[in-house]
């Protein structure tokens, strides 16, 4: 689901609604490094709530004056984000 690496937080399996709490649920007990990679690379399956994640992850970076930057998102992210009209946040990603 994630593992945490020093400054880079490594996703895997499938990120989805039913695993999102859990996630932010870890996020929130691990110590932000200022500038921290979350790498997608083991994603195998996304769904709306991973855009949630991804905002979520923006705003506690914001408000702990940190960074995330977001490593090999899954290709169908932007076809979500363009759906939900979203795709320029998401674009800014990369």
């Amino acid at each position: 689901m994630i593992d945490f690496d020093k400054s880079q937080w490594n996703l895997s399996g499938d990120i989805t609604i039913e695993k999102i709490p859990t996630i932010i649920d870890l996020i929130n007990k691990q110590k932000t490094d200022k500038k921290t990679i979350i790498d997608f690379s083991k994603v195998t399956s996304i769904d709306t709530s991973t855009l949630s994640l991804i905002f979520e992850l923006q705003r506690e970076a914001k408000k702990n004056q940190s960074h995330f930057t977001f490593k090999n998102l899954p290709k169908n992210l932007n076809s979500l984000a363009k759906l939900y009209g979203v795709e320029d946040l998401v674009s800014s990603l990369h």
